[in-house]
C-alpha cells in the first residue's frame, strides 16, 4: 500500500475535472469537423491532434494534483514506474463518430490503485451526462445512482456491441453472434463508442454488451461502472480474462449466462 493514502473522493473529483476538460477541448475543436479537408490522412491528423491536445490537458491536470502518478493513455502509452495509483484515459472514445461530427463519443477516465479499479468517470460533453463510480460506492449519472436492467429474459432485452474493425479476421464469427443476439433479443445496437456503451448498461438503457479487443483504456472506467450498478463483466469464455484479451462480455447479470454460453460456442478457446 502506498504510504499516503488519497480518499477516493479525492480521486473522482480530480478524475470528474480532468474529464471535463478534455470535453472541452473536444467540443472547442468540433466545429473545425466540417470544414477540415476530408481525405485519409486528414482525418488522420486531425483526430491525432484532437486526441493529443486532450489528452495533454487531462493528464497535465493530473499530474498537478498528482505528481508521480502513473500514466496510461491511448496516446500517450505508459508514464512511470512505481508509483501504485495509474490513471487509464481515453481522451477521445468514438474517433470515426468525432471525425463525421456524429456526436456520440466520450472522454474515459479510470483510477487502480495496485491493479484494482477505484474510480471512474465516462463524461458525454455534448448532453452533457457525467457517469461516476466508486468502488464500494455504487454508480451515478449526474449525481443520481444509478443501477443495471431487471430483465431476466434475452427477449424483453436491448443489447448493444461494436464492429471489430481492428480483427477483421473473426467477422464470420462475430456475424454469427450479431445474429444469435438478433433473433433472442429485443433489438441490438451500435453508438459507436464502447465507453459510452459500458456505461449504458450500468444506467440500465443496455441490457448487455459483447465487443471484440478492445483495450484497456476503453472498458476500465466502464467496467467499474456496470460493476458498481449491478452488473457482470467477463470475457467470451468463463476462464478468458478481457483485460488481457479485449474480449468482453458486460450484462445486468440476468442474462449474463445465456450470452456466455453463445460467445463460449462461437468464440471457443485457442486451439479447442
Amino acid at each position: 500500500m502506498p504510504d499516503n493514502i488519497i480518499s477516493l473522493n479525492e480521486l473522482l473529483e480530480v478524475a470528474v475535472k480532468a474529464a471535463q476538460l478534455g470535453g472541452e477541448v473536444l467540443q472547442t475543436h468540433l466545429s473545425r469537423v466540417k470544414y477540415y479537408e476530408i481525405n485519409k490522412k486528414g482525418e488522420s491528423d486531425f483526430a491525432t491532434r484532437v486526441d493529443r491536445s486532450a489528452e495533454r490537458v487531462i493528464i497535465d491536470f493530473i499530474l498537478e494534483k498528482f505528481p508521480g502518478h502513473r500514466i496510461l493513455a491511448e496516446e500517450g502509452g505508459a508514464l512511470g514506474s512505481s508509483e501504485p495509483y495509474q490513471w487509464i484515459i481515453d481522451p477521445l472514445d468514438g474517433t470515426t463518430n468525432y471525425l463525421h461530427d456524429v456526436r456520440v463519443f466520450a472522454v474515459s477516465i479510470a483510477v487502480t490503485l495496485n491493479n484494482e479499479t477505484v474510480a471512474g468517470v465516462v463524461y458525454d460533453p455534448m448532453r452533457p451526462e457525467l457517469f461516476t463510480a466508486k468502488k464500494g460506492d455504487g454508480a451515478f449519472l449526474n449525481g443520481g445512482r444509478i443501477n443495471v436492467s431487471s430483465h431476466e429474459k434475452l427477449e424483453d432485452c436491448l443489447l448493444a456491441t461494436g464492429f471489430p474493425f481492428r480483427c477483421k479476421g473473426q467477422i464470420d464469427a462475430y456475424l454469427l453472434s450479431f445474429k444469435r443476439f438478433f433473433e433472442q433479443s429485443r433489438g441490438i445496437r451500435r453508438i459507436g463508442s464502447a465507453a459510452l456503451d459500458l456505461a449504458y448498461v450500468a444506467a440500465g438503457r443496455f441490457d448487455g454488451f459483447w465487443e471484440l479487443d478492445l483495450k484497456k483504456w476503453d472498458i476500465a472506467a466502464g467496467v467499474l461502472l456496470v460493476a458498481e450498478a449491478g452488473g457482470q463483466a467477463s470475457g467470451f469464455r468463463a476462464d478468458e480474462n478481457f483485460w488481457e484479451t479485449g474480449n468482453i462480455l458486460v450484462s445486468n447479470r440476468f442474462i449474463h449466462p445465456v450470452m456466455l454460453s453463445e460467445l463460449q460456442e462461437i468464440f471457443p478457446a485457442p486451439g479447442a
